[in-house]
């Protein structure tokens, strides 16, 4: 994977983008900061008044009112600190941000089963896709989406693909199919998702050429990764294996984990619970798109943090 440059003005950039998403952290460094200089204003201002005594001179009034002010705000900055560590970011265990607002370049997908096209042959490389009621462009992804939600009743899980891809196309690099083994239903083998993901890549390719994301399908298909395995998607733990091994992956390559997003549309609760612990405490988020109107795709931090344990 070809790799930017190392620059200050990139590297600047990262920082800033960092914490603007973490606007907390950033709260929390300015704080001790401050708190630290006070501490180390009121230590020199008391070592020049002893001097001043030790000396026989006498203390100017500003410099008492000085030390008072940075007496009191000691304590005060402390107590603060320890506030935002042991209850407001307590409190704050989820963090909503609106997709749109931090794209992200690296996306998990969960491959829902969908009925509406049968076969790979069915879905043509480029170009315009015709499915029952309407005519698909493939050039915009939420053009297409509200297409599909006029059209097709009921909801096509594809439409929620193309809506959580949306928001992410500017610095899109890669997304990751990971589709569902066959499981064992009452009346026989249900079948997973796993064979659909061929066809949801070749599906999405054209879409990633007209956002000039690639010069041809093909290119645009090296894009979108079908995962390797099949993962049961109710079983809590292949789900979390999974996604670890997703990440060490983009780690391997030297990705940061502020850009991955998970995806939880698609799959089965369990797959949702799986990924939303995967991420806890994690700098991935989670997305999830709304599957009513306004059916805006929106991102998740989770950051569960302890609260101060009681002295016996």
């Amino acid at each position: 994977m070809k790799r930017h440059p190392f620059t200050l003005k990139r590297f600047g950039k990262q920082i800033w983008i960092y914490f603007i998403e973490k606007r907390e952290l950033l709260a929390g460094i300015l704080l001790v900061i401050v708190a630290g200089l006070t501490l180390e204003v009121f230590a020199a201002s008391v070592d020049h008044a002893v001097e001043k005594l030790i000396d026989g001179e006498s203390i100017e009034a500003g410099n008492w009112w000085f030390i008072g002010v940075c007496f009191v705000l000691m304590p005060i900055l402390s107590a603060l600190i320890w506030l935002r560590r042991h209850v407001f970011q307590s409190l704050r265990v989820l963090y909503q941000i609106a997709s749109n607002a931090m794209p992200k370049p690296y996306l998990v997908i969960f491959v829902s089963r969908q009925q509406l096209i049968k076969n790979l042959s069915d879905i043509p490389d480029n170009g315009p896709m015709t499915i029952p009621g309407a005519i698909l462009n493939r050039k915009n992804l939420l053009d297409d989406a509200e297409l599909i939600a006029d059209t097709q009743k009921p909801q096509w899980s594809w439409e929620m693909v193309l809506r959580g891809i949306a928001p992410h196309l500017s610095p899109l690099r890669r997304i990751y199919l990971v589709g569902s083994k066959d499981s064992q239903g009452e009346s026989g083998v249900v079948p997973g998702t796993f064979a659909q993901r061929e066809m949801l890549r070749r599906f999405l390719a054209p879409y990633l050429v007209a956002a000039g994301k690639a010069a041809m399908p093909s290119g645009a298909a090296s894009m979108i990764v079908p995962w390797e395995e099949p993962v049961d998607f109710e079983n809590f733990e292949a789900v979390h294996e999974a996604l670890e091994s997703i990440h060490n992956k983009l780690v391997e390559e030297l990705v940061e984990e502020v850009e991955l997003c998970v995806d939880i549309t698609g799959g089965q609760k369990p797959t949702s619970a799986a990924a939303g612990l995967f991420t806890v405490n994690k700098d991935v988020v989670i997305q999830y798109v709304q599957t009513n109107r306004p059916k805006k795709p929106q991102m998740y931090d989770v950051r569960l943090q302890e609260w101060p344990k009681k002295s016996d």
